[in-house]
Parts: structure tokens; sequence; C-alpha cells
């Protein structure tokens, strides 16, 4: 693959390698095609590191003799190594740092005291810090559940993987091609996108003699509401949703329970439930009086911009057209 091809990669974030070493597909999904469902665990995670997330103190742009460093949140990128992350913690003086990763979890029972994406993504940061002149030998993982703090040397062969897993998401990134699957992993039932990998059935549609492992698919128990007041108006106040008719005491109705919010008439939305109905993907349907449909206020949903263009493409092809009206037909 040619050099300018691999240099169209826009900066990877060290997150993705992160994912990329868990697993290539899952990293493409994420990155290349901006696929993403939160999990019980991805909510946890986020959890964990609402006080790391708060930006304290800062790193200067490079080492001063004698300063102490307690730095939160600090964002550094580069160029060279093609590469920008967030550090949750930086510590240390003048010109010899230790970067800290949160992580939410207990410490897990491995070799090297932490699985290999955690270790790749905590090297990534130490490059980062080396490459503003920081020392920096070493960093440790600190996990939020049994807060434990885990020490990762950066050695050579350590290093040496993390440069390999930046050119390794950068090439599939750059070929536009979604690895295959990981085959009877474990890693699969419990990652926050088995439901739109379908590893399992992938791998059984392209020969292989392993059936699908079911699925746990939560219930959902969100609902339409429909607002018919005239002069209804219908505002944000934590996690619900107000509904007020002509000055009379407010109703209110949880976000999490409301599917799609139906408004006919003169009924409105505040700015604020505006921007939360659509930053959660909860379409608002506008209707006259009389129920004629006046069109939708949506957000920006699926961002997949290479599955919509299989779709078009698709579409103008008349043999898959035909096979794909039969096969409803006989669904």
């Amino acid at each position: 693959m040619s050099d300018t091809v691999l240099d169209s990669v826009p900066l990877l974030p060290a997150q993705m390698i992160n994912e990329y070493v868990y697993c290539p597909r899952l990293a493409y999904l994420m990155w290349s095609q901006c696929e993403w469902t939160d999990s019980a665990d991805t909510i946890e995670g986020r959890h964990a590191h609402r006080q790391v997330d708060q930006p304290v103190g800062s790193l200067p742009a490079e080492p001063q003799e004698g300063e102490r460093i307690h730095a939160r949140s600090i964002t550094i990128a580069s160029e060279t190594l093609g590469v920008i992350a967030k550090l949750d913690l930086v510590e240390g003086e003048g010109g010899k740092v230790i970067p800290v990763d949160y992580k939410k979890g207990k410490r897990p029972h491995a070799v090297r005291g932490a699985h290999a994406p955690e270790r790749v993504q905590l090297a990534l940061q130490g490059l980062l810090l080396r490459e503003r002149g920081y020392r920096c030998e070493w960093g440790i993982i600190y996990y939020v559940a049994s807060r434990e703090r885990v020490p990762v040397v950066f050695d050579e062969a350590l290093l040496a993987q993390a440069h390999a897993a930046v050119e390794g998401l950068r090439a599939i990134a750059a070929r536009a091609e979604l690895p295959p699957p990981l085959e009877d992993s474990p890693k699969c039932p419990r990652c926050a996108l088995v439901g739109i990998c379908l590893p399992d059935e992938t791998c059984l549609l392209r020969g292989s003699k392993l059936g699908p492992r079911p699925l746990a698919v939560a219930q959902d128990s969100a609902l339409p509401m429909v607002v018919q007041a005239p002069y209804g108006r219908i505002g944000k106040d934590g996690e619900t949703l107000t509904v007020q008719v002509e000055g009379s005491a407010a109703s209110t109705v949880r976000l999490r329970d409301v599917s799609q919010l139906v408004l006919t008439g003169n009924a409105s939305v505040s700015t604020p439930a505006l921007h939360e109905l659509m930053a959660r993907q909860i379409t608002v349907s506008w209707h006259t009086q009389s129920g004629w449909f006046l069109g939708h206020t949506i957000g920006t949903g699926h961002r997949n911009v290479e599955l919509r263009t299989a779709q078009y493409r698709a579409s103008f092809d008349e043999g898959r057209c035909l096979a794909l009206a039969r096969g409803l037909v006989a669904a």
C-alpha cells in the first residue's frame, strides 16, 4: 500500500489502538464505520472515569527542571507517531514523568499484570510524552474496582508491539476493508458491539461448523409519547420530559421510557428538550391538529458511511433487489 494512502488516515486515538489489539474487527467498526452501542460495561467505565475526565493542572510543553507535575485529562498528539491520546493522569517532577491510566474493573490475573491492549495503550502514552522531551520509562494502570496500581515497564518488546499496532490499524483503515470476525472467541459475548458485528453468524455464513451462541437482548420497554392537547408545551427537567398545558401542573415522563414523541396541532418543544431528544435518537413526529403528517425531527442518526454506500450501490442492482424482495416475501 502506498505511503500516500496511509498518510490520508487521520491521527488514531490511543483507545482505538487498544481496541485493535483486542480485536481488529471491533476497532474497524468503531473507528472507520462509526458504529457504537452502550453496554453495562461501557456505562460503568464512563462512571469510573468521571473524576479523571475533569481537567486539573497542566503539562508544560517541555520539561521544566524541579517543577512538580500532577495533571489530569491531558490531550497529546503526534504527527510522527500518527496518534492522539487523552491521558487520565500524569505524575512526576521535572523531566521525569509517569502516565497513569484508569480502568474500571479489577486487576486481571494476567502474566504481566495487565492484558496486552491496556499495556499497549499505556505504552503509546509513554511514547507521546517522550516525544515532548520527557523521560518516561514506565507507567501505571489503576484498576478502580480493586484499587490496585499495576506498573508497566516500557521495554523494547512492548514499544515494538505498540508501533506495530498503530501501523496495523492505519493499514486496515486505509484499505477500507472490514476484517473477519474472531471465531468462537470468549471475547465476543461481552463485547458491546456483538449485536452489530455478529461474529458467530458471519463465521457460519463463511463455512464455520460452529453454530451461533445465543445473545441476551435487553428488553426495550420504551413507548411512543403522544401530546394532543392544545398549547401543550414539552420541556426537560433532568432525566424527564415535562408536559404543561395552559399553566396546569406539569406531568412528567422519564426519557428512558420514551421511544418517540408525537405532537399534534400547536404543541411545542423547548430547545433543551429537543437537543436531548436528538442526542438520544428519539424521533419527534409533527402532525396537524387533524392528524396529517408534517415531518420528523431526528438526530444525526447512523454514521456508517460504508454501509450507506453499499446500500445505495445495491439499490441499482436489479438482481440483488429481486433476491431481497423474494426473501422478505418468503419470510
